[in-house]
């Protein structure tokens, strides 16, 4: 909608002020010109929207290649964890307690599920006391949180699938983990509500809208639950809570790590890749369109008009083959097309080089006469045949 608004707006602009002020300028600007600027602005419009894809790009999660799954680590022990992933140079440094994992790290499979043994030392003084084997199923392109928490008997880990998408309406995932020995009940909205259970097990992912939580309603069967502030949950991001005991005694607080990152950019970034590609399909698509029109005889007027749009259906199909079958990131496609673009306008700037227009009227006069022409030609034949018929007529 945007484009076709900014079109019926930039036309008669382009018409009554940009062409008469360039023209001021004592520049010729022919219709073949107008194209080739035309296409510099196309080729800009791309440009502009592999920039912003960059940018949205960087507060997605990529997923997992073939062989491999994504993993991160919450560390709930007192004190640093060291871990030994077989046949991997992940975690080489020790993980501090409570610290936010920050990203996922990519662990290879090599094949479609594998269960793996990782080996977590709890370091106290920097020294090891406590040692596991946590074996786990790690199935490829699939996202984990492996969980490292304390027990009577020292340590145990848990893995938890992760769902890192991101909403399809912008809201924001969450999920809870309780480090309490009771049950803990948190109430987000009316229609929103978590029963976290004790002893560090991971509750469901639900979404809510964007919104500052400063005072979220909980209940607990001591009564040391009443509210948590959960900060804003943004656009788009994905966040997990643990509730710990607080430094007042007696008192449960959230602490908040962010699985996904929220949206960073602004809708509005969008809107300067419409202003230039608007302006690339008024200087170009009707440009041209009224450039063949012109310059053909009117005999061929509606074969050239049908050119140009089988032209544009050739241009689709391009696009489809790309999208579909060339199996490039969405700014690798906008940065090919615009390269396209640009070499393209290359071409088309030196053919129009050389190109002598045609004078419309004189066009159209010449088809006049010829039509003329040829009418004179038929009548002559027709009295020929009379006269031919008379002939014969008159022998008999």
């Amino acid at each position: 909608m945007m484009n076709a608004l900014l079109i019926l707006i930039l036309v008669p602009i382009f018409d009554i002020i940009i062409y008469p002020l360039v023209g001021l300028c004592k520049v010729n600007v022919t219709p073949l010109r107008k194209m080739a600027c035309g296409m510099i602005f196309a080729a800009l419009a791309f440009g502009s929207a592999t920039l912003v894809e960059i940018n949205v790009v960087k507060s997605v999660v990529e997923p997992a290649g073939q062989g491999e799954c994504l993993v991160q680590v919450y560390n709930m022990m007192d004190g640093k964890v060291s871990l030994s992933v077989p046949g991997s140079d992940l975690f080489v440094t020790p993980i501090d307690s409570f610290k936010d994992p920050l990203e996922y790290e990519s662990l290879y499979l090599g094949e479609h599920s594998r269960n793996l043994t990782i080996k977590a030392q709890y370091l106290t003084s920097d020294k090891p006391t406590t040692e596991i084997d946590c074996t786990r199923l790690f199935t490829e392109r699939k996202a984990y949180s492996l969980i490292l928490y304390p027990t009577i008997s020292g340590m145990q880990c848990d893995l938890v699938e992760d769902y890192i998408d991101k909403d399809p309406n912008g809201n924001a995932f969450l999920r809870f983990i309780s480090t309490q020995p009771e049950n803990i009940s948190v109430h987000i909205s009316e229609d929103v509500h978590f029963d976290v259970e004790a002893n560090y097990t991971m509750s469901p992912t639900k979404n809510v809208t964007r919104n500052r939580y400063t005072d979220v309603s909980c209940k607990s069967p001591t009564n040391k639950c009443s509210s948590l502030d959960l900060g804003l949950l943004d656009f788009g991001a994905s966040y997990t809570f643990i509730l710990r005991t607080g430094e007042e005694a007696g008192s449960i607080v959230a602490l908040r790590f962010e699985d996904v990152k929220a949206n960073n950019v602004h809708i509005a970034w969008q809107i300067p890749q419409y202003v230039l590609m608007t302006i690339g399909e008024v200087m170009f698509s009707i440009t041209g369109l009224e450039f063949s029109y012109s310059q053909a005889p009117a005999n061929m007027k509606s074969v050239l008009q049908a050119g140009w749009l089988l032209t544009v259906a050739f241009g689709n199909v391009i696009v489809l083959i790309v999208a579909e079958g060339a199996g490039l990131e969405q700014w690798a496609e906008f940065v090919l097309f615009a390269g396209l673009l640009v070499a393209v306008c290359i071409i088309f700037s030196v053919m129009a080089y050389f190109y002598t227009y045609v004078d419309p009227s004189q066009l159209d006069k010449v088809y006049q006469d010829d039509a003329m022409k040829g009418d004179g030609e038929d009548e002559l034949k027709i009295k020929m045949k009379e006269k031919e018929s008379t002939e014969k007529s008159t022998k008999l």
